[in-house]
C-alpha cells in the first residue's frame, strides 16, 4: 500500500477530523448524573454512516460513551493516529502535523468560527456537511484570509488542542 507523505493533506484530514468532533459534542452531548455523555439518536447515526463513512467509525466510537474534556482529547487523537498515522500516511508525516502552523491557526480560526456562530448554529441542528459548507464561506472572506495570513507570518502559536504522538 502506498501511503501519502504530504503533510498538507494530513493537516486537511487531521483537522477535519477535529472539526467532527466539535460537531459531535455541539449538538449530542447530554448530561446524565451529573456527567457529560455523547448520544447520537440512530437516525443521525445512519445519516453519518451515510455522508461520512470515514467518520462513522468514530462517531460510533464515542457514541453512549461519557465526556469530558480529557476523554475527548484522546479519543480523537486515538483516531487521527489509527486512521492516519501509518495508515493513509507515513509513520513520519503526523508527528509534523500537530507542530505545524497551518494546523495550528486552523484550528484556531475553527474555533473562532464556532464561537461567532455558536448562536446560529444553536437555533436548529445541521449536519456535518453544513457546519463545513458554512465554514468555508466565513473561510474564503478577504478578512478571514489577511487575518490567517497574519497569524503564520507572526509566527504566532493560537492555543489550540493538540495529540501527543509516539515516536
Amino acid at each position: 500500500m502506498l501511503r501519502s507523505v504530504s503533510v498538507k493533506n494530513a493537516i486537511k484530514d487531521a483537522v477535519e477530523i477535529f472539526q467532527f468532533d466539535q460537531w459531535l459534542r455541539f449538538y449530542f452531548v447530554v448530561e446524565k448524573d451529573d456527567k457529560l455523555w455523547i448520544e447520537i439518536p440512530d437516525d443521525k447515526l445512519k445519516k453519518i454512516e451515510e455522508d461520512h463513512p470515514d467518520l462513522f467509525r468514530y462517531a460510533d466510537m464515542v457514541n453512549d460513551a461519557e465526556l469530558d474534556y480529557q476523554r475527548s482529547q484522546d479519543n480523537v487523537c486515538t483516531f487521527v493516529a489509527a486512521r492516519l498515522d501509518g495508515q493513509k500516511y507515513e509513520p513520519t508525516v503526523l508527528p509534523q502535523v500537530f507542530d505545524d502552523a497551518k494546523f495550528k491557526v486552523e484550528m484556531y480560526l475553527f474555533n473562532v468560527w464556532l464561537k461567532m456562530h455558536e448562536p446560529h448554529l444553536d437555533e436548529a441542528f445541521m449536519e456535518f456537511g453544513e457546519w463545513l459548507e458554512m465554514y468555508s464561506g466565513w473561510n474564503s472572506m478577504n478578512e478571514v484570509k489577511e487575518y490567517r495570513t497574519k497569524l503564520l507570518e507572526s509566527g504566532a502559536d493560537p492555543q489550540v488542542p493538540s495529540c501527543g504522538t509516539a515516536q
